[in-house]
């Protein structure tokens, strides 16, 4: 009697659905800052900057988060 061997499923080796949300949070996190910055240099309050730059260096800062977090 002719019995096939079994066969071995090999698992996907794309990325799970988890990976690509965390990239385009990654992404959405980039522009955030990158419009943060260049908001900052057209407005005239120094208040006004101030919060503008650290919302941009907060976005940037969980880009790197995520980079290294993901990478542990």
């Amino acid at each position: 009697m002719n019995t096939p061997a079994p066969t071995r499923r090999i698992p996907p080796t794309s990325s799970s659905k988890g990976d690509t949300v965390v990239g385009f949070a990654m992404v959405g996190f980039l522009l955030a800052g990158a419009v943060g910055l260049v908001k900052a240099m057209g407005m005239t309050s120094g208040l006004d900057v101030l919060f503008c730059l650290l919302g941009s260096a907060t976005a940037f800062g969980a880009v790197v988060y995520v980079c290294f977090h993901n990478k542990s």
